[in-house]
């Protein structure tokens, strides 16, 4: 395997890091923050046009990145202490994010990560600056899921955990039904989506330590998830989900965003619900064979979402969430449009293309070399 060319960490550069706004370079966090938009580039990008080019963790593109910037080179002897700082100051930034359910609250949807062996989670992701927590959750599940929750982000209705100094919010929305078309804005983010049964996540961490896997032997990780597993146990309880399956018409959501071409097929693997039989089942066979093994469905064929622009944006209609053991129901949810006008949402790697830079690069070399101060 080959390290990056000089002339393709040359275009990474010009293309990541010397456009960058002065608010960028106030500080090595914000810095790194957008280098590490560029290694998602590289690996996601550069790597699957380029095979033999070697995979990169974010520390060593870091080197690479500071070696190559002249305005960065000073700091190179310090970039151990600068990426654990880094490291630091990103378990501390506020995660937003929304557990999506079922009209019958039995099921939420998890997402798995770009790769194969990723772990399965809710759609969540960082607090921007400036941004609410419902205006983050919205983005991050419009980004990572192409549905849009406008209007149905309610704060009583949000589960909030801290992880050492980390603050995460979760909102839930239920009555998504299990046909909704999903499909990421952004690309090489997400590789799949789920539909799992709320009573088979693990509520421990003890739980969420343990191997994970379908009936046809694929294992899977769970990330972040065991947290809010009580508390969306205790929130479905007051609406009467636990303990019976309602019933709601299924209605196809059409996600409102663009879906972009992701350079591989995107998975839906719909998991069917599962009893507590099967899971005594599933932990006598544990027992017996020695092995940690918790029934986490059947995987059922593979359906590829079409990596092709949507057509115009169509209205969501998400059905209503019942309560099963009583009368009250859910308020069904509104029929809402995206802004007339409004620019899609593009994908993080979107950047400017080479030929579209009409600057001279090493005058912008030799500008940095001079006037960074961080």
């Amino acid at each position: 395997m080959s390290r990056p060319s000089n002339q393709l960490l040359d275009d990474i550069c010009v293309r990541f890091i010397l456009s960058l706004p002065t608010a960028e370079l106030e500080s090595f966090e914000r810095l790194l923050f957008c280098i590490e938009q560029a290694w998602w580039h590289y690996e996601d990008v550069c790597r699957v046009k380029h095979p033999s080019l070697a995979s990169l963790s974010l520390k060593e593109f870091c080197a690479l990145i500071f070696e190559a910037v002249p305005g960065l080179e000073p700091y190179h002897a310090n970039l151990e202490e600068i990426y654990k700082a880094f490291n630091s100051y990103k378990r501390s930034v506020p995660v937003r994010g929304a557990i999506l359910l079922d009209p019958t609250l039995t099921q939420c949807l998890l997402v798995r990560g770009w790769r194969a062996g990723d772990a399965w989670g809710f759609p969540r992701g960082k607090l921007s600056k400036g941004e609410t927590d419902a205006e983050c959750a919205v983005r991050e599940v419009g980004e990572e899921t192409g549905l849009d929750i406008r209007g149905r982000v309610r704060e009583e209705d949000c589960i909030r955990v801290r992880l050492g100094a980390q603050d995460i919010c979760m909102f839930i929305v239920p009555g998504v039904g299990t046909d909704t078309a999903f499909a990421p804005t952004v690309k090489y983010e997400i590789g799949a989506y789920g539909w799992h049964a709320v009573r088979d996540l693990p509520a421990s961490l003890d739980e969420d330590r343990q191997a994970f896997q379908s009936e046809q032997g694929k294992r899977h990780r769970f990330f972040c998830v065991w947290p809010f597993v009580r508390p969306l146990h205790s929130w479905i309880a007051r609406w009467g989900g636990i303990g019976g399956i309602g019933s709601a018409p299924g209605v196809l959501n059409h996600p409102v965003f663009p879906v972009y071409e992701q350079g591989r097929s995107i998975l839906n693997h719909p998991w069917p619900h599962h009893s507590i039989g099967r899971r005594k089942k599933a932990e006598k066979k544990r027992r017996k064979s020695g092995v940690n093994l918790a029934s986490a469905g059947a995987e059922s064929p593979c359906l590829p979402v079409q990596p092709t622009l949507a057509a115009a944006a169509q209205p969501i209609t998400l059905a209503a969430a019942t309560r099963p053991q009583t009368n009250t129901t859910v308020p069904a949810l509104a029929t809402y449009h995206s802004p007339a006008g409004s620019a899609p949402t593009l994908p993080q790697d979107s950047v400017a293309p080479w030929h579209a830079f009409t600057f001279d690069r090493q005058s912008v070399l030799a500008s940095l070399s001079r006037g960074t101060n961080l």
